[in-house]
């Protein structure tokens, strides 16, 4: 099977993404059932880079734009995808393109056009919005679309029309041995070892992070966890958002035991994975959430909001808690921290196991799986 994937943003790829592409896109390579890879990634990007990565694949420059319905693909791209002559067109963002024949399968992989009513001003509701009519042509027009949850399937299904024969669910995966090397941020101070609530993912209102500094008021400095860290960057657009978080921790009291340390580096990432008393995750919607994957196969002992898919992903390796009920949170937390030493152990096994589910082969030989469908359906 000859592949082409377009990655078709608006001009940029999160750390979630490039991630998803840094392990796919070897695996597909090597894979029996293909025979060759044609892979389009935004024309601002560092080719050098993703050939360095796989260099038996060929690298094809788009132009990329939110507005740019339909010319996405400029006619020197689409001249080499003809003669390249696939099998299928694989779009993991959304967004569609078609040229004659050929079977066009979407993948649906982010929930935010779905979160308007988190946006925190109208230019990123605006384009939450745009986003989310793009995604509703996408699915609806495609061949075949890839959700990365049930939760998403269900969503695509029961709100966007898509008949659920065409819907596959493909989770995304993680590293089941993960790396050995790990690094402290230099922000967080030494004695915060092993005494901090670890929380990650960009800045943005759906993440709901006003419960963890509402919970923080509850749960006290005299706990075996008095501290938080928080990692991620600030959204685009969400400076103000930002300030109002800062201003509400310096309200509450909190500034020497909230600390915000930015995006981390992944051998950073694996510290606070392990040094972590708690991970906690706060969103009010995601697809499927890569940080809480890591999370569990480095061991953490987890706490999360029951919104879906989090009971999905997380099984019954979390405390949940409904989503702005802080008091909630404060107690799932604390119970996690009195939990005998037996059974911490335990659960931090469980989490292991739990994480090691979630695996880049079987995300790569679903992914593999679903294109197969696609073009089986159109020869018929």
């Amino acid at each position: 099977m000859r592949i082409c994937i377009l990655n078709i943003t608006s001009g940029d790829m999160c750390w979630g993404y490039r991630n998803y592409l840094a392990e796919l896109v070897p695996r597909l390579t090597s894979h029996p059932r293909v025979e060759a890879l044609l892979v389009g990634v935004p024309e601002n990007m560092d080719f050098a880079e993703w050939r360095k990565r796989a260099p038996s694949v060929r690298w094809l420059p788009l132009r990329c734009a939110l507005t740019a319905r339909c010319r996405e693909v400029p006619q020197d791209a689409r001249k080499v995808i003809e003669r390249f002559s696939p099998n299928v067109i694989f779009i993991p963002t959304a967004r569609y393109w078609q040229t004659d024949g050929i079977p066009v399968v979407n993948m649906v992989r982010n929930m935010m056009p779905a979160t308007c009513s988190y946006s925190a001003h109208y230019w990123d509701s605006v384009k939450n919005w745009a986003r989310f009519v793009q995604m509703r042509r996408a699915v609806q027009k495609s061949s075949r679309v890839i959700a990365v949850s049930h939760f998403v399937g269900d969503y695509l299904s029961s709100k966007l029309g898509v008949s659920p024969g065409r819907i596959g669910v493909v989770y995304h995966g993680t590293e089941s041995s993960p790396t050995r090397i790990s690094e402290k941020p230099p922000s967080i101070p030494h004695d915060w070892r092993g005494r901090f609530a670890f929380v990650a993912g960009s800045i943005y209102p759906y993440r709901g992070l006003e419960d963890l500094i509402s919970a923080w008021v509850r749960i006290g400095d005299t706990e075996l966890c008095p501290f938080v860290v928080i990692a991620g960057f600030v959204g685009y657009g969400m400076q103000r958002y930002y300030d109002q978080l800062r201003a509400l921790i310096r309200d509450r009291g909190l500034d020497s035991r909230i600390q915000f340390v930015g995006p981390l580096t992944k051998t950073q990432m694996t510290w606070c994975y392990r040094n972590c008393a708690a991970f906690v995750m706060t969103s009010r919607v995601e697809a499927c959430p890569n940080i809480a994957l890591e999370a569990m196969v480095h061991g953490c002992m987890c706490v999360s909001t029951d919104k879906p898919p989090m009971p999905e992903v997380f099984g019954d390796v979390a405390r949940y808690y409904s989503a702005g009920d802080s008091q909630a949170l404060a107690e799932q937390i604390r119970n996690l921290l009195h939990l005998a030493d037996e059974k911490r152990v335990q659960m931090k096994v469980l989490s292991v196991r739990r994480g090691g589910q979630f695996t880049w082969e079987a995300c790569c030989d679903r992914t593999v799986g679903e294109l197969q469908r696609a073009v089986a359906r159109q020869r018929h």
